[in-house]
C-alpha cells in the first residue's frame, strides 16, 4: 500500500503529479468541475487530484445559499475485464478536509480486509462516494474548507481500474473557487485603472502628436497590453464563476498576453539601453538574433511561471518547484535590469543642448529603474513569503502574484508616460 499526495509525496508520486499539471494545463481541466477521464487508479492506491476551496458562507443577500458537492456520470473499467461481486465498491472517491488531513487519514494502511477505506478520528467532515451504488449524488457543504479529491482503490487484486467521472462544486457566489472571488474583483479595478491610463495618454500622444518619439508609442502599446490584459482576465474569471469551466480561450489568452507585456517591455528596455529607443526605432541588427533569443526565453519561463502560480493552490505544487520558477525568472530579470542600467550613456559624456536634454531623460529612467528593482525585490519577498509558509488567507491570496506585481507595473507605466 502506497499514498501519492501532492506535497507529501516521494519525488516520483510529485514527478507525477507535476506531469498531471502540466498535462491539465494543456486540456484546460482546471475548473470547480473535475472530470476524471479514463484515469488510471492502481489497486491498493489513494491518489490526490485537486484541491476545492469551499467558501460555504453566504455572500451579498443570498442569505439562505449552500455551498454543495456533486458527484455525477461515473463509469469505472477494470484492466482484467471482469468485475466480481462486491470489487467495484472497493472503489471510493472522497473529498477530504485538508486542516485535519493528517489526523484523518493513515497513510500506510487505509483499506479494511473487507475493501472499503478507513479513517482514523475526526472523520466527520469527509465526504464519501462510491461510484457502484449510485450514479449521481449531491452533498451540501456547511463548512469553508479546503477539500483533497482523492479516489481510493482498495482492490486487492493485481490490475488497473480505469475511471470516468465528474465532481462539481457549486458556491454560493457561483462555481469559483472560494479563494479567487476577491481576485475576480481584483481584475475589474485594475482592468478599470488602466482603462483610464490608456484614455489620458492616447489623449496626450494626440495633441502632442508631431512630437512623438519610439518610446512614446511603445509605452502606448504597453497601456494597451495591460488593459486587453486585465479585460480578458476579468472575463475570464467571470465566464469560470458562471460556468463552472474555466473556458480554454479565455485562459490561454490571459497567459499569452500576461508574457507579451512582458515580452514588449523587455523589448523597449533593450532598445533604449541600446541608446536606440530614444531617438529612432530600431537597433543595429547583429544585435537583434541576441534580443531574439532572451525574449524567447523570456517568454516561455514568464508563461510557465504565470500557469504554476495561478494554480499553487488547488493543485498543492510543492514549494521547491514554484520557488524555482519564481527565481529563475527574477534572476533573469535581475541581470537584465543591471546590464540594462548600466547600459545607458552618462551625463559627462554628452556635448550639445539636445543630447543634454536627451541625458537628463536619460538620468530619470535610470532613477525609475531602481526604484522599479527596488519594489519588484519587495514584491519577491512577499511571493517567497507565500510560497515558503503557505498560510496566506484566502482573501489576500490575490496579492503575491495578481495584485503586487501589476501594481509596480503599472506604476512603471505611469513614471515612463510623466517623462
Amino acid at each position: 500500500l502506497h499514498v501519492l499526495l501532492l506535497g507529501l509525496s516521494p519525488e516520483a508520486g510529485s514527478m507525477w503529479h507535476l506531469i498531471l499539471f502540466f498535462g491539465l494545463a494543456v486540456t484546460g481541466v482546471f475548473a470547480e468541475i473535475f472530470e476524471f477521464d479514463d484515469i488510471p487508479m492502481p489497486a491498493n492506491t489513494l491518489n490526490s487530484y485537486y484541491v476545492f476551496h469551499v467558501y460555504a458562507s453566504a455572500v451579498a443577500t443570498k442569505v439562505n445559499a449552500n455551498a454543495s458537492i456533486t458527484f455525477k456520470n461515473f463509469d469505472i473499467k477494470w484492466s482484467d475485464g471482469e468485475v466480481k461481486k462486491g470489487y467495484d465498491r472497493r472503489l471510493q472517491v472522497s473529498l477530504i478536509p485538508w486542516s485535519n488531513f493528517r489526523a484523518i487519514v493513515n497513510l500506510t494502511s487505509f483499506c479494511s480486509s473487507s475493501g472499503q477505506v478507513i479513517f482514523k478520528s475526526h472523520s466527520n467532515g469527509v465526504i464519501i462516494f462510491n461510484p457502484a451504488e449510485q450514479k449521481e449524488k449531491t452533498i451540501p457543504s456547511e463548512v469553508t474548507e479546503e477539500y483533497l479529491l482523492t479516489v481510493t482503490n482498495c482492490d486487492d487484486r493485481n490490475g488497473t481500474a480505469m475511471l470516468k467521472g465528474q465532481v462539481v462544486v457549486k458556491q454560493p457566489h457561483g462555481y469559483l473557487p472560494g479563494n479567487k472571488t476577491w481576485t475576480l474583483h481584483w481584475w475589474s479595478w485594475f482592468t478599470f485603472v488602466n482603462a483610464f491610463l490608456c484614455i489620458m495618454w492616447i489623449v496626450a500622444m494626440a495633441c502632442h502628436r508631431r512630437a512623438l518619439v519610439y518610446v512614446q508609442k511603445v509605452v502606448a502599446g504597453l497601456a494597451v497590453i495591460a488593459f486587453v490584459e486585465g479585460g480578458v482576465a476579468y472575463l475570464d474569471y467571470w465566464e469560470w464563476n458562471d460556468s463552472g469551466t474555466r473556458h480554454k480561450t479565455f485562459d490561454f489568452v490571459t497567459n499569452f498576453v500576461y508574457s507579451l507585456r512582458y515580452f514588449a517591455t523587455l523589448h523597449l528596455l533593450t532598445e533604449t539601453a541600446s541608446d536606440s529607443g530614444i531617438v529612432v526605432e530600431s537597433f543595429p541588427p547583429p544585435s537583434k538574433l541576441k534580443m531574439a533569443i532572451v525574449s524567447a526565453v523570456f517568454l516561455v519561463i514568464q508563461w510557465m511561471w504565470g500557469l504554476v502560480v495561478s494554480n499553487k493552490y488547488c493543485f498543492m505544487i510543492r514549494p521547491q518547484i514554484t520557488v524555482a520558477f519564481t527565481v529563475l525568472g527574477a534572476l533573469l530579470w535581475l541581470v537584465l535590469y543591471v546590464w540594462f542600467y548600466w547600459q545607458f550613456p552618462s551625463l559627462g559624456t554628452l556635448q550639445d543642448n539636445n543630447l543634454a536634454c536627451k541625458g537628463v531623460s536619460v538620468f530619470k529612467f535610470q532613477m525609475v529603474l531602481m526604484g522599479v528593482l527596488l519594489l519588484a525585490t519587495v514584491v519577491l519577498l512577499l511571493q517567497l513569503a507565500d510560497i515558503l509558509l503557505v498560510n496566506t488567507p484566502w482573501n489576500l491570496q490575490w496579492v503575491p502574484y495578481d495584485a503586487a506585481p501589476r501594481t509596480v507595473y503599472t506604476l512603471f507605466l505611469l513614471a515612463m508616460m510623466i517623462l
